[in-house]
C-alpha cells in the first residue's frame, strides 16, 4: 500500500553541496551582524614636530670682515614713508631717517655728519682698531681713519689692512649715497693704508669669494 495521504514528511540528509552553502550563507550572516570597531576611539598616531633649523652666522674676524655689511638705507624710501619699509629698522631710527632724508637726498653734508653719528655704521668694527673715525666732507665722498691693533696686523698685514678697508667702505655706501669712501690707517704714528674704494668697483662683487688684497689693490691702495 502506498503512502499518497501520509501527512508525515521524511527529511532527507543534506548533500555535501548543501552543506557547504550552508555553511557559506552562515559566514556571510555573521560579517553582516559583527559589530564594527568604533575607528574614531582608537589613539591616533602623534603628528611629528617640525624640526626646526637654526642657521648661525658665523663669529665676525679677520679672516671674513669683509663679507658681511649692514644693509643698505633706501633714503627714497625713508622720505616717502613713516613707518619702515624694510622689515629690519626700528621705528625709532625709522623716524630719524624720515626727518633727515629730503637733506640727505639733496646731498647736505650737515645731514651726512648727523646721520654718521645716529646710524654709527662703523660700530662693529671698534673692536678691530684702537680707534677708529668718520666724516662726509662732501655730498659724494665719506672717509675713514683706523689705528690698527698690532694683534691683528703682524699676522698677516695686507690682510688685516684690506679686511678693514673693504668692510669700512662697504658700510658707509650702505649708509649715504656717496660715490665713493676713502679709507686711511695709521701704526705707531705712520700712516699704513692709503685707498679709495669707489662704489662702482664694489658692485655686483661676490664678497664671499672675493680677495680683500686684490680688490684694495685694484683700488689704487698704498700700503
Amino acid at each position: 500500500m502506498t503512502d499518497e495521504n501520509n501527512n508525515t514528511t521524511t527529511s532527507t540528509p543534506p548533500t555535501t553541496d548543501q552543506t557547504e552553502l550552508l555553511k557559506k550563507m552562515r559566514a556571510i550572516a555573521s560579517d553582516l551582524w559583527r559589530e564594527t570597531p568604533d575607528v574614531s576611539a582608537q589613539p591616533k598616531p602623534q603628528e611629528a614636530k617640525p624640526v626646526r633649523v637654526v642657521v648661525k652666522r658665523p663669529e665676525i674676524g679677520i679672516n671674513n670682515l669683509w663679507m658681511t655689511a649692514d644693509e643698505t638705507i633706501d633714503w627714497t624710501d625713508a622720505l616717502g614713508h613713516e613707518y619702515p619699509t624694510d622689515g629690519l629698522t626700528n621705528q625709532r631710527l625709522w623716524n630719524f631717517y624720515h626727518a633727515q632724508a629730503e637733506r640727505i637726498l639733496a646731498g647736505d653734508p650737515q645731514a651726512y655728519a648727523e646721520v654718521l653719528r645716529k646710524a654709527n655704521p662703523l660700530g662693529e668694527l671698534t673692536a678691530f682698531a684702537e680707534g677708529i673715525s668718520m666724516r662726509a666732507p662732501s655730498s659724494e665722498r665719506a672717509e675713514a681713519h683706523f689705528t690698527c691693533r698690532a694683534d691683528y696686523l703682524k699676522p698677516d698685514r695686507k690682510k688685516y689692512l684690506s679686511a678693514m678697508g673693504v668692510r669700512i667702505a662697504r658700510d658707509l655706501l650702505a649708509c649715504l649715497p656717496v660715490d665713493e669712501v676713502g679709507v686711511t690707517a695709521e701704526n705707531d704714528g705712520e700712516k699704513v693704508l692709503n685707498v679709495t674704494y669707489r662704489r662702482d668697483q664694489l658692485m655686483h662683487r661676490n664678497f664671499s669669494f672675493l680677495d680683500p688684497v686684490k680688490l684694495t689693490e685694484e683700488c689704487g691702495a698704498e700700503f
